[in-house]
């Protein structure tokens, strides 16, 4: 299994976020009843660190160190239609077996990037949830398709160390 690869196509994310600081400016404002929730919790800043990472070092192919972002056993899943298959299916794959093979998809063209565009954190204890929104770059020198999607990461700590413990992926919603 590798990461939609099979399925390139040039998708555009559906809608946008407000930004922050409006959502603040008007939560905030005269007359509302609620005020926004303020993030206190220091972890969240580790996590959006973490994720950041995550994507430098993905582009980077450097698998060795990608791999480290994941608890063993930890795993990737997507809804993707592999060839011979009568349909798409939900197919989840371990971290292992997904670096095994990258030959097949990431490492299969010179050029690769996933970059970050945006996330949002959520962090209740020693479980941190994440949902990104990210683009890719694949291809070949004059030939490069790019494509959004968005990660659901659940990261999980154990013994003051955040890893993976699961990331279910898709192409991004397209515009309607």
């Amino acid at each position: 299994m590798v990461r939609n690869t099979e399925r390139l196509k040039q998708p555009s994310v559906r809608g946008t976020m407000v930004p922050l600081a409006m959502a603040l400016a008007v939560a905030t404002a005269p007359g509302c009843a609620e005020q926004p929730e303020v993030a206190t919790d220091p972890m969240v800043a580790v996590i959006e660190t973490r994720v950041a990472d995550y994507y430098r070092d993905m582009s980077a192919r450097n698998w060795g160190t990608y791999r480290e972002y994941f608890w063993p056993g930890a795993t990737l899943t997507t809804v993707w239609q592999p060839p011979g298959t009568p349909a798409p299916a939900v197919v989840p794959t371990t971290i292992e077996d997904f670096i095994a093979q990258t030959h097949l998809g990431p490492d299969s063209k010179p050029i690769f990037e996933e970059r970050l565009l945006r996330q949002q954190v959520r962090v209740r204890g020693d479980v941190a949830q994440v949902v990104a929104d990210y683009e890719v770059r694949f291809g070949e020198p004059g030939s490069v398709m790019t494509w959004r999607g968005v990660d659901a990461f659940t990261w999980l700590r154990h013994r003051d160390e955040w890893r993976i413990s699961a990331l279910t992926y898709v192409d991004a919603p397209e515009e309607e």
